[in-house]
């Protein structure tokens, strides 16, 4: 005979282990009271013919009925009469000699149906003959009733996403698509059968919003306004993703931004955009100590070409100059038509250049391109360029407004000698 009295003081944390500490030790049932009666889950000893010979208090209170009254009875009549198990569920303990977590449905002496978590042992003899059955049992009433709005939360959160015109997927801890409704199906250009399981592949910010790009299975790109905010899906830990096209807002947004930065006939930076790129590199040469180079270019003779030719071949002339322009400059520098005939353009110079020969190169190089442009035959105009330069150190204080203010004024210098030389 064993003494039971350690196993009062062994944690048994699982419903199943439970049953398995009991019936390797369920010899002497008397030295056992004290250990079963303590039991938070409901504990039953039966007979070898499933007649019920013990039920700790936990039981009864669960049956809502005496202990007296438990014993005698057959585990049958506490069971569901809709759901009837106990004699197979006893021979089927007795052939695999344990069954555990099985759901059942208990009916209290009240007649109160019980959702149960039910575990079964065999208890052998020492030579191996069945004396009976040792069965637990745990209401999982709340449980159940979790799981049910659980699930009917579940569902009624699909019947209201699936009506929803954004595209809605839920992604887990590492980034996991666990679902997608169908507006993320024609969004992304893939199926949930294709996507989930797959990594989502965009970095997801709690509670914020952000724009991402996403690639259509069709190659095309678009852009989506993205909100992720934490959730739980089917008791997991998990970000809800909602996903909304925004790629016709955000391309006419661009379109926008183009009219409102550039200038319509040459395709340069107009002022506003002449004077925010500008300021970015004047923040850049202060921090490499480099030199900004300001050209202010004006377009001679401009209101005889429009007054003798026509608009049509003006604008032909301010083509040209953009041309010429870009021509003579870096593609790193910043062009710019400031309207009319004035043109404008920047140039970064690192410390260490030559500033007066870089100056100079520039301004010869325009002449140069435009004097190539005048020998074509058949022009029925000339092109002429003035151009004043003005040189921002790295140290100085002034504004972009104000080097084009002294561009301007060498450049008007340079248009008065040029009247001047040719009046001589």
């Amino acid at each position: 005979m064993n003494d039971l009295s350690s196993h009062a003081f062994i944690p048994v944390p699982h419903l199943d282990e439970l049953v398995k500490v009991l019936a390797s030790t369920m010899v002497d049932r008397d030295s056992l009271r004290n250990t079963l009666e303590a039991m938070v889950n409901a504990v039953l000893v039966l007979s070898s013919e499933t007649t019920i010979v013990w039920a700790n208090q936990s039981a009864a209170d669960m049956m809502e009925c005496p202990v007296a009254e438990l014993v005698g009875l057959d585990i049958d009549t506490l069971l569901d009469p809709e759901r009837p198990w106990g004699e197979l569920c006893m021979v089927e303990t007795s052939h695999q000699g344990a069954i555990r977590n099985r759901e059942a449905w208990f009916l209290s002496c009240s007649k109160r149906r019980l959702p149960i978590l039910f575990s079964a042992s065999v208890i052998r003899s020492p030579n191996g003959q069945i004396n009976g059955f040792v069965c637990s049992a745990q209401d999982i009433s709340e449980q159940i009733h979790l799981r049910e709005a659980l699930q009917a939360s579940h569902e009624s959160f699909q019947a209201i996403v699936e009506r929803s015109a954004d595209g809605t997927l839920i992604v887990n801890q590492v980034g996991v698509v666990r679902y997608l409704n169908q507006a993320a199906e024609q969004l992304l250009g893939r199926t949930l059968a294709e996507l989930q399981g797959t990594h989502f592949g965009q970095a997801m910010i709690a509670d914020g919003v952000t724009e991402v790009d996403i690639v259509r299975k069709n190659g095309l790109l678009g852009i989506a306004e993205m909100r992720s905010v934490n959730t739980v899906w089917l008791g997991e830990p998990a970000t809800l993703v909602s996903l909304r096209d925004v790629t016709e807002n955000v391309q006419l947004r661009e379109q926008l931004h183009q009219l409102s930065m550039e200038d319509a006939l040459t395709g340069l930076n107009n002022r506003r955009g002449f004077i925010l790129l500008a300021e970015q590199e004047c923040k850049q040469a202060r921090r490499l100590r480099a030199h900004i180079l300001v050209f202010f270019i004006d377009l001679d003779g401009m209101k005889q070409i429009n007054d003798t030719l026509g608009h049509k071949i003006g604008d032909l002339a301010l083509l040209e100059t953009a041309t010429i322009l870009r021509q003579v400059f870096r593609k790193s520098d910043v062009l710019a038509r400031q309207g009319g005939d004035e043109f404008l353009a920047l140039a970064f110079r690192e410390a260490g250049d030559d500033l007066q020969a870089a100056q100079e190169g520039i301004t010869r190089r325009i002449h140069e391109e435009v004097a190539n442009r005048n020998a074509q035959p058949e022009r029925r105009y000339s092109l002429s360029l003035s151009v004043g330069v003005t040189i921002i150190p790295p140290d100085s204080t002034i504004t972009i407004e104000e080097s084009i203010q002294q561009a301007d004024s060498a450049m008007y210098l340079v248009k008065t000698a040029n009247r001047r030389n040719r009046t001589t």
